[in-house]
């Protein structure tokens, strides 16, 4: 990701997709999270008309190499920028109040950058969301929702990464877009759940209620009536529909339920962690092909464990914090 690409992005110049993509590279690690801040700074600062001797390449250049010679907690750095920033624009311009300085920290003009909202959920957690519109979401844990503080008069667009249930609010004139890391999903007001974590093989995405429409790049739209399920897989580049037996299995999760049938052992683990926020490991080449059913009501990850190993011929033990499957 170069200079030129993330302007497009912070100009609002990109397509969901190149924005998908432009946000997983800021996600990807600390160091592309701090380079987006600096140029993200530099480009409201370069906004202003009336600061002199204005240099982008200069501001981008210093502050790199500010990065390279200390290494700053992500809270600190971004206050230093914020700071930085102020006092520059303040002595050049006198205007402060141009600048609004939000909690995250983060810098925003309400002028240029329209305001967004990053919603992230870490594992063990989960969160409900109302949207401008009055639709609510879900979010499971270890995801992230980005939504704008208001809707604009066409569309209303948010973007995925991990796991939603989604009850939209009917608007006609106003469909509602959810992007995820392969697929467009296109409704007008339903109730569904979206499963599109990065690490996943497959994105899932199950209608409850009302109908939707999947889009995938130049294709034709396939469209899901309800207790179908579309599925994504991503290596082999293929979308398959399945008739969903049942929905409480997909959307048990909302309820703080987990329920299995027929489920590979690896595909449970994953679910597991995200959920007790454990770290579990299979250390038996047999489980790897182990599919198990069942459910976990509310359980501790105790009372998880000490289950498994009546209803399956699982046992397991606890090594430097680390639950081992044998």
């Amino acid at each position: 990701m170069n200079k030129k690409q993330l302007l497009r992005y912070l100009n609002g110049n990109m397509d969901s997709v190149e924005k998908r993509k432009t946000i997983e590279w800021i996600r990807k690690s600390p160091e592309n999270h701090k380079v987006f801040n600096i140029l993200k700074a530099e480009y409201i600062a370069s906004t202003f008309k009336d600061v002199p001797n204005n240099n982008s390449d200069f501001f981008f250049e210093r502050f790199k190499n500010i990065i390279k010679k200390r290494k700053l907690d992500k809270y600190l750095y971004a206050a230093a920028s914020v700071f930085v920033l102020f006092l520059f624009l303040w002595n050049a311009n006198n205007k402060p109040n141009n600048i609004v300085i939000q909690n995250n920290p983060q810098v925003v003009s309400k002028n240029i950058i329209p305001e967004e909202i990053n919603l992230i959920t870490y594992r063990g957690d989960k969160k409900e969301i109302y949207l401008p519109d009055g639709s609510k979401i879900v979010l499971n844990a270890e995801s992230e929702l980005i939504y704008p503080k208001e809707f604009n008069d066409s569309i209303r667009e948010v973007t995925l990464i991990g796991e939603a249930f989604f009850d939209i609010k009917r608007n006609v004139n106003k469909p509602f877009i959810v992007n995820t890391n392969s697929i467009k999903i296109k409704v007008l007001g339903t109730s569904f759940n979206v499963k599109s974590y990065d690490k996943d093989k497959k994105v899932e995405t199950t209608l409850v209620t009302g109908k939707v429409e999947l889009i995938k790049d130049k294709e034709t739209p396939i469209v899901l009536a309800p207790s179908q399920k579309a599925v994504f897989y991503k290596k082999e580049n293929k979308l398959e529909i399945e008739e969903v037996k049942s929905l409480e299995v997909v959307v048990a999760w909302k309820e703080g339920k987990l329920i299995f049938k027929k489920t590979s052992l690896q595909e449970v683990v994953i679910d597991l962690e995200r959920k007790y926020n454990v770290k579990i490991n299979i250390n038996s080449q047999k489980l790897l092909n182990y599919e198990y059913t069942g459910t976990f009501d509310n359980l501790s990850i105790d009372e998880v464990l000490k289950l498994l190993t009546i209803s399956s011929p699982i046992k397991y033990t606890i090594k430097n914090g680390k639950i081992i499957l044998e």
